[in-house]
């Protein structure tokens, strides 16, 4: 549905530094992300792909906004099934904010189109 948005807030013991590392390095995401991976090329403008672990595309889209290790904006959508893919463009906006000593990390999911 054009317009729906989902947000999940968490609090997680780490630095910003590490959880962008997480997010973004390919050699982490695998550990935190269910065994996928990014293939991107991670500035405004550039690709962006979720590989899924036997190799299939997962999602692609683009990097809006790219600022280490506060913000990372991705316009994304589903590749390998056909109703999700059909459902069209998301906007996923992550912000990292320090948080004592952890990070609260604010995910936003917003969908803005429609294939």
């Amino acid at each position: 549905m054009a317009g729906s948005t989902f947000v999940y807030v968490t609090f997680i013991r780490t630095t910003p530094a590490a959880l962008w590392q997480a997010l973004t390095e390919p050699e982490f995401t695998p550990r935190y992300w269910l065994g996928v991976h990014h293939e991107a090329d991670w500035r405004v403008g550039g690709a962006w792909k979720l590989i899924l672990p036997d190799g299939r595309v997962g999602d692609t889209g683009e990097v809006l906004e790219f600022n280490p290790p506060r913000r990372l904006v991705l316009r994304w959508r589903n590749e390998f099934r056909p109703e999700l893919k059909d459902e069209g463009w998301s906007r996923c906006v992550i912000d990292i904010e320090p948080a004592g000593e952890a990070v609260k990390p604010k995910f936003r999911t917003l969908r803005i189109d429609a294939a």
